[in-house]
């Protein structure tokens, strides 16, 4: 049991710790006009798995926004491999029984499928007019979920507040019960600051090849600065 509480303990500590990640997550919920960590912690209450679930839930919506972003890109870049796997992954995702294996998965997966895209756009490559409509898209669903996450950051924080609101005897019962919404809110800041990068890299990329990018891009991402 000593065991279990020190990996549970372990994972709610993640998430408030003074890594750049936490202070991006501090940013986001300012930005966002949410509460401060003190207000959080007395406000969260002990996390259940209702939580555990609203939580999970909103993680794979933003992933899958992610993944439908990098499919758009694919697309524009025609690599055909890419485009597969995530029509794959998609379709798992879409299924509406996402574990925690899932969500490993699809993260890794599309982690995979954003370093082969990043290459492409160092590249430089000319992008013809249809190409150019995939890429707008991608664009447009990257800012969705790049707002999605102002939301995500919220809710873990919220779920890691209220872990580590429990007592020794909860926390063994919660490290069984909640693994998923635990992992979700200790890899949530770092997730939304690589999608922050994404975005800004998307706008960078996508202004260079000529292609109609957003009015608000520039607004939305200096907020996050």
């Amino acid at each position: 049991m000593i065991r279990r509480v020190a990996i549970a303990l372990a994972i709610a500590g993640a998430t408030v710790s003074t890594s750049a990640n936490a202070q991006f997550a501090n940013r986001l919920q300012a930005i966002a006009g949410g509460e401060s960590a003190s207000t959080q912690q007395a406000s969260a209450g002990a996390p259940d798995e209702a939580k555990q679930e609203a939580l999970v839930n909103t993680f794979v919506a933003s992933q899958a926004q992610i993944m439908d972003a990098q499919l758009s890109f694919a697309r524009a870049f025609k690599l055909a491999g890419a485009i597969q796997s995530l029509e794959a992954e998609r379709v798992s995702l879409a299924s509406g029984a996402v574990n925690l294996d899932d969500m490993q998965k699809a993260k890794t997966l599309s982690e995979s499928v954003q370093a082969e895209l990043d290459a492409r756009m160092a590249a430089q490559p000319e992008l013809d007019a249809e190409s150019k409509q995939h890429y707008a898209a991608g664009v447009a669903s990257l800012f969705k979920s790049l707002v999605e996450g102002r939301k995500l950051v919220g809710e873990a924080g919220n779920f890691t507040s209220g872990l580590q609101s429990l007592n020794a005897m909860q926390m063994a019962s919660a490290a069984r019960k909640l693994r998923a919404g635990a992992w979700v809110a200790k890899e949530s800041p770092g997730y939304v600051r690589r999608l922050y990068d994404s975005s800004r890299q998307a706008v960078t990329f996508g202004r260079q090849s000529r292609v109609e990018i957003p009015a608000n891009a520039d607004s939305l991402l200096s907020s996050f600065d």
